[in-house]
């Protein structure tokens, strides 16, 4: 495939610098240079140890965010299979985009203890570094998600009342089509809030432009394309990918809800319009909403949040089509709109709210569907990605 046209646009500048550097609240080290066990050495600065199966980062910020030099480092190709493992004190905090970077390198955040280590996410207790990256095991009378029982930890203090929005289109692999679109639309309609600054490393350094954007993602084509978005109570993760279909943006989307749990079912029933309204528009494959408790800043700390509710599901026309599905197949006790264009269906769910959970009805409709259950904790939950 000859990938996403990139010739038919002058590229031009960035209205913002990019002001490469160390993040002064991300994590810092001298310049440090191993040798794995096929010979290779290893040279960067925030290489804190390598082990058999682990390349060690240490911070001890309270913020850690994905500083120029940490978002080259997660993109280096896995050596000898190891993999990332963030160290940090239980006083740390990760921001969205370090999260995402970390995950989608096939990382883990392990938080210390007088006794060895736990997972950021999942709390469960490892006693040596190379154990925090062994598969969860579940033997008789430990739980099902870890080698160990979960830690007790500090429960986090509901602070916000957030909406995490997880969205995939298909645009055309057109001289025209421009990036942002859905993500302005979505964080408008729960809050009435725009992204302001965007860029790959953190701190932001772009102000928002969707053209800018779009030109800078033309030009890394056919490479995938990610950015960091933030706003006024917003938070996103874009990425952008050329397919045999055309181009594939996903959005992770942490928008503040007004008027906290009070404010909540009117926000959702915003977002559901605005999720209607994109399907007539745009070409959405999929979307799943979370209501949560959340942190002011939108970061992650190692306590224990309550699991989020899912609230609304749309499945998209591309996914319609693919599945062969009609509204029939849906259990009588669902709650299905179908929205987007007439010849090209798609099908909205009304999931939970603010009184109930919509865990059952998620479940339900994914085995109508023939989609794998989610776990209540979260496990498939996308924007734990």
């Amino acid at each position: 495939m000859s990938g996403w046209p990139i010739r038919v646009w002058p590229l031009r500048r960035l209205t913002s610098s990019h002001r490469p550097g160390s993040d002064p609240a991300g994590p810092v080290a001298h310049v440090r240079e191993f040798t794995g066990r096929v010979g290779i050495p290893i040279r960067h600065p925030l290489i804190d140890e390598v082990t058999p199966h682990v390349v060690r980062i240490d911070s001890r910020a309270v913020v850690v965010r994905l500083s120029p030099p940490l978002a080259e480092l997660l993109a280096r190709p896995a050596l000898g299979g190891r993999r990332f493992v963030l160290v940090t004190p239980d006083t740390s905090r990760l921001t969205i985009g370090l999260r995402a970077a970390l995950v989608a390198a096939g990382g883990v955040w392990a938080v210390t203890m007088p006794t060895g280590f736990r997972d950021g996410i999942t709390r469960v207790e490892r006693a040596s570094i190379d154990d925090a990256v062994e598969p969860p095991v579940a033997p008789p009378g430990q739980e099902a998600d870890g080698s160990q029982p979960a830690a007790s930890r500090e429960q986090a203090v509901a602070e916000t009342t957030q909406l995490s929005i997880d969205v995939a289109l298909l645009h055309a692999e057109a001289h025209d089509t421009v990036l942002g679109g859905a993500l302005e639309a979505l964080a408008d309609a729960v809050s009435g809030t725009k992204p302001l600054v965007w860029g790959r490393t953190e701190p932001l350094d772009h102000v928002w432009d969707r053209w800018v954007l779009t030109q800078d993602a033309r030009h890394r084509a056919p490479v995938p394309s990610r950015i960091l978005v933030e706003g006024d109570r917003l938070s996103a993760a874009v990425t952008a990918r050329v397919s045999d279909d055309g181009i594939e943006e996903t959005i992770a989307l942490t928008v503040e809800v007004p008027g906290g749990i009070e404010g909540l079912d009117h926000a959702i029933d915003r977002l559901r319009a605005a999720l209607a309204e994109l399907s007539r528009r745009s070409t959405p494959t999929f979307a799943l909403v979370l209501a949560r408790i959340g942190e002011l800043d939108r970061c992650l700390r190692p306590v224990e949040y309550p699991p989020p509710n899912p609230v609304a599901l749309l499945i998209g026309a591309p996914s319609v089509a693919r599945l062969d599905l009609d509204s029939r197949d849906f259990a009588g006790e669902q709650d299905v709109v179908v929205v987007g264009r007439p010849a090209e269906p798609a099908y909205l769910l009304t999931l939970g709210s603010a009184a109930s959970s919509g865990w059952e009805r998620l479940n339900d409709a994914l085995n109508s569907v023939g989609g794998e259950p989610i776990d209540r904790r979260g496990r498939r939950d996308p924007h734990a990605p």
